[in-house]
Parts: C-alpha cells; structure tokens; sequence
C-alpha cells in the first residue's frame, strides 16, 4: 500500500511539474497590461455585451464588417420599426463575417430579424478568421473564445504565445487617433464622430478621400463566393430558424466610382439567391450610390450615405419581408458637397522633373519614374502646377535600380496595389504623414508584393503606434519602422 501511495504522489508531482509552466504563463498572461482597451478592435467586447443587454427584446440585428458599422442610422430605422430594437454588430473586415455570426447566435430571440451584410468581396464572403486580431479584439473580455467553434477557438489560443509577445512589447496604452477608436460608437453600435476639420466642418460629413474613391480597394463583381460560405450561411439559417427567429442576406452599399465588372452585377446577385436557403432582401445594383455620399473607404459611407442606406434598407423591409408598398416616414439627407479641392500658391516642387504624372480629380499622381533617373534618393514632388501631388501608382518605380530610398511628403493620400514593386533595390519609403487614416491603402495586404527583402516603410516615431493598429496600416506592421 505505501508504495502505491508512493507512485500516487510521483504521478501527481510529475503532473504538477509539467502543468506548472503553462499555469505560470497563464497567470502572466492574465495580469499583462491591457493596450488594445481604446482601440477601434475592442469595440466588438461592447457590441456583444449590447447584443446581450438586449437578448430579450425583439430585435433588427445588422451583422457584418465596416460597411455596417458606418453604414446606418439605427435610431431612423427603431423608430420606422417601432416594434424592434436596432442593433448594428458590424465592426471590421479584418476580424471577417465568420467571428460576427457566431458570436451574436447565442443572442438571438423569436421573432428577431437577422441581416448578413458582408463587404462585397472574397474575403468578406469567405470564412476568413484572424486569430491574433481576434486576441486583440476579445482583450478586454477573454471569456468570448468560449463562445467561437472549436476549430477558430484553437487558432485562437495556439496564438496567445504570440500575442502575449506583441503586447509585452507595447511601451504604453494604445491611444489611436480620429475615427478609429473605441470611443466613436453610439448607444446602438453605429460609428459616430463629429471631429472637425480645420474649417469647422465635421470629416465624416462628407467625402475626404483624395480621388473620392480609393483606387486600392475596387469592388468587382466578377469574383465566385466559395461554396464553403454558402453552405456555413445556410447552417447558420437552420440554427436561427430554430430559435423562431428570421434570417436574411442583404448587400453593402459600394462607391459608383469603385465599380468594376457592373455587367457581372446580375449574374452575382441570382448565383447568391440560387445557392442561400434564406431570404435575399434588396440587390446590389440599389446599394451603388454616388461618391458624394462615402467617407473614407468604398464602403465606408458619411453622415449623409448612412441616412440613405437606413431609407433603402427600411425600403426592403417592407417590400421584400412585410410586403408592404410603403416609403419610410422619414426622408434622406441632401447628398452633400466633396471638399473644398487644394490649391497651392507654391511653385513646381524641384523633383517634379523626375517624374511622368497623371492629372487627376484632385490633383496629381505618380505613374513612373523616368527612365534616365539614378539617384539612390529622391524626395517625391509634392507639388506641380499649383494641385497637390497626392498618390502613387501602381509599379511608379519600377527599373530604378539604383533608387534605396524614398521620402513621401504630407500631401500623399493614396498608394494604390503594387506602388513599391518591382524597384528591387529600394529599402526605405519615408512617410512625413502622422496621420495613418489620411492615406488609403488595401487592408488585406496588396500595397506591394514584388520589393526587397529589407523593405520597411518609416514613420514618425510619434505616429508609429497609430500606424500599427490603424485600420488600413496595420496590416504591414511588420513592415514599419519608426524614424
């Protein structure tokens, strides 16, 4: 008897020993400083905790990426549909429609009526799921792992290692800047921001992007949605049905000027009827509206464009779920002006001459670095005949086999896919911006794919926080440097 007692107490000191390392890491990791808590990520702790407030109530609950958490004004629609609580559960591409839908199923009652309203491309409409922008969004409230599939909950903890690593690198608190924070959502989880410009003018009161579209994030609709996102939608309407509660897919509005492939318009929206088991409401073709009406990507719509969309969407409520020829009580918001184009009283910057550019809307962009050109250094122009110098376009530098490094003044507003490729020896691109949401670029990581294997993008030290976990640059985080 003594000696199995022995081997009893081995076993379990054995066991404790090789638990230990896990548990000490795990009270580590538990008690690290929280640095995401303002970001916009973290917004999804609040949004659920809202579904949840409202688990009784019948409600409208709008789920998808960025397109819905800008793309409405809940309060119009709550008070159209006086029966409903309106909750917007839309947040951002980058966490994808997957993570949305299966956190809001466990609130969802009889009677409940559930849009998908994914961002109309791949991988909007995919099963995308990022773990570690998942580990900073779910920061301030672990708990909401427990409640993934199994299969994104493992991704998720196989990666704590690594976030725990990123965040022990953080100095301080992240403290973004404009639009993109925690702060910025209303009582119903729509974005709401009234920040002014240096004119007094609300910035999300009309279009400030430099092209008033952005050239890095067009929206064609050419593309096939996977047969794994319809099958896992479909699922999703068998579980929903089961809670008596009502399904429905509907459609991200889209900037008219980001349009291509309009004539594969049709055939994209009859493929999604034929292959979804619920209700399709409205069409795509309705949700294209005029560029006056966008704020800051082509799918991110302003004051204005928000109104609309809410009069389009309380539109196929009723025809298409209450079958109802009526127009909602309350009316759109006149579509309003683009800003006020810059001028400069400047002369031609020096550099100008090194360059072949376009003229566009709003000022210039770079097509191409001439041929004859062997700097290893060059300051881009940021002024010529009196219009801002404002973009990049794709494969500017290509063949300038000498150029190493490039200095970006602050009138830069976009960089479309691929600006940096292909000038193999360029290693260095030095942003003078400090303000990240000032300049577009694509997301989900096509700014550049053929550069140098030491490429970096600098930015102000000041700025370099803000760059990491900005909307569209956090995506090359390993990729910037601070100068």
């Amino acid at each position: 008897m003594k000696k199995v007692l022995i081997k009893i107490s081995l076993f379990i000191l054995g066991l404790v020993i090789s638990l230990s390392p896990f548990a000490i890491f795990s009270i580590y990791f538990f008690n690290q400083k929280h640095v995401y808590s303002n970001t916009y990520y973290a917004a999804l702790v609040d949004k659920v905790h809202n579904l949840q407030k409202h688990k009784k109530e019948k409600k409208i609950v709008l789920i998808g990426g960025s397109n819905v958490a800008f793309g409405f004004n809940s309060k119009l629609i709550e008070e159209e549909f006086k029966d409903y609580k309106v909750v917007n559960f839309g947040l951002y591409a980058m966490l994808g429609t997957k993570i949305m839908m299966d956190l809001a199923i466990d609130y969802i009652n009889p009677g409940d009526l559930v849009f998908i309203i994914p961002e109309i491309n791949e991988q909007s409409t995919s099963l995308y799921f990022e773990p570690m922008s998942t580990l900073k969004a779910v920061e301030d409230d672990f708990n909401l792992v427990w409640k993934l599939p199994k299969d994104n909950r493992d991704k998720v903890i196989g990666n704590i290692f690594n976030f725990a690593n990123e965040r022990n690198k953080q100095k301080e608190i992240i403290n973004p800047t404009g639009v993109y924070q925690r702060k910025n959502f209303n009582e119903y989880g729509d974005i709401f921001y009234e920040e002014l410009d240096k004119n007094n003018i609300p910035y999300r009161s009309n279009n400030r992007m430099a092209l008033h579209s952005d050239p890095s994030m067009m929206v064609d609709y050419s593309y096939e949605i996977d047969d794994s996102f319809y099958r896992y939608v479909n699922e999703y309407h068998k579980r929903i049905s089961k809670k008596k509660a009502n399904l429905y897919y509907g459609f991200s509005p889209v900037n008219e000027k980001a349009v291509i492939n309009s004539d594969k318009i049709s055939s994209y929206y009859w493929s999604i009827r034929e292959n979804l088991t619920c209700p399709v409401v409205g069409n795509p073709q309705q949700y294209i509206l005029d560029a006056h009406y966008f704020y800051d990507s082509n799918f991110h719509l302003n004051d204005s464009g928000a109104t609309l969309r809410s009069y389009l969407f309380a539109e196929d409520i009723y025809r298409d779920i209450f079958d109802l020829a009526k127009a909602p009580s309350f009316k759109p918001l006149e579509m309003p002006e683009y800003p006020l184009e810059q001028t400069s009283e400047d002369e031609d910057s020096e550099t100008v001459k090194y360059f072949n550019l376009n003229e566009e809307e709003t000022g210039y962009s770079i097509v191409s670095i001439k041929e004859d050109v062997d700097l290893e250094t060059i300051i881009l122009p940021s002024t010529y005949n009196h219009k801002p110098v404002i973009g990049v376009k794709k494969d500017a530098f290509k063949g300038a086999n000498k150029l190493k490094s490039i200095i970006v003044p602050t009138s830069y507003r976009y960089f479309e896919n691929g600006a940096f490729d292909n000038a193999l020896a360029l290693t260095r691109v030095y942003l003078q911006q400090e303000q990240p949401n000032l300049i577009n670029v694509d997301f989900t990581g096509g700014l550049f794919k053929e550069v140098n294997p030491d490429f970096k993008i600098c930015v102000p030290s000041s700025s370099y926080q803000s760059y990491l976990t900005d909307y569209n640059w956090q995506f090359y985080k390993t990729y910037l440097e601070a100068y």
